[in-house]
């Protein structure tokens, strides 16, 4: 669904806008990544750690498609 919303907006974006939600778009993944991470670490060598890394990553997606079309779509 990001890449739905995301490729929407490239369509309705002027390059300038556009430009400036790559940089965002490029901070936000590291950024959901280290908070994926850090939140399976509680798990860590165990058969729960993967999919809490898992489950973060889908919730924080999920959270970020929302931003994006409060904050962008026309």
């Amino acid at each position: 669904m990001l890449n739905e919303i995301y490729t929407a907006l490239k369509k309705q974006l002027s390059q300038k806008k556009m430009n400036q939600l790559r940089e965002e778009q490029r901070t936000w993944i590291e950024s959901r990544d280290e908070r994926a991470l850090e939140a399976s670490l509680k798990y860590k060598g165990g058969t729960q750690e993967h999919l809490e890394y898992v489950a973060v990553l889908a919730n924080l997606t999920e959270e970020r498609c929302y931003e994006l079309v409060e904050n962008y779509m026309k």
